[in-house]
């Protein structure tokens, strides 16, 4: 747990998940330690790892986008509470509406604070290879790897303001 006094009001933070399964937890860190690495954090209250507590190891797993695969993924998820399926962007939804028939389709932002079982991310990264490139440029393999914290501090350019447009996603 990490404490602070904020202007006189102490801020604690919970740096154990238990929800998430490690597999989860640990993609979550290191795209985390991605985001830092890029563009900074020089706030501890909204920027730490977590560790996972479940009992449950998890697993994620990348798939081919192919119709069969399609397929097996819109059986699996059509009348089932356990499967919910994410877009990037509302805009997303359209083309996710041709493959899967379930009511639990949302955007990245409305999924905010929802859980389930089964999570189908749909198209994040072959509809957004050019935009995950540009934001990894210059992001080594020792920045993400290992269990060590993140380290705090502004981006390392200041005067490079291309990558603001990647802070806030202005197109939800």
């Amino acid at each position: 747990m990490y404490k602070s006094d904020l202007k006189g009001k102490e801020i604690s933070i919970l740096k154990t998940n238990y929800r998430n399964t490690p597999a989860v937890t640990e993609l979550a860190n290191k795209l985390l330690k991605i985001k830092t690495s890029r563009f900074g954090a020089i706030y501890k209250e909204s920027t730490y790892l977590v560790h996972s507590v479940s009992k449950k190891s998890g697993e994620v797993v990348f798939l081919q986008a192919n119709d069969k695969q399609k397929s097996e993924l819109n059986q699996n998820t059509r009348g089932s509470a356990r499967y919910a399926v994410i877009v990037m962007r509302n805009k997303d939804k359209v083309e996710a509406r041709r493959i899967f028939k379930t009511p639990l389709l949302f955007s990245i932002h409305e999924a905010k604070g929802l859980e389930y079982d089964n999570i189908i991310l749909v198209n994040f990264v072959t509809d957004y290879q050019k935009k995950f490139k540009e934001i990894c440029a210059g992001v080594r393999s020792a920045d993400i790897e290992g269990d060590g914290e993140i380290k705090f501090s502004r981006g390392k350019d200041k005067t490079y303001k291309s990558l603001d447009s990647y802070k806030f996603d202005q197109d939800a």
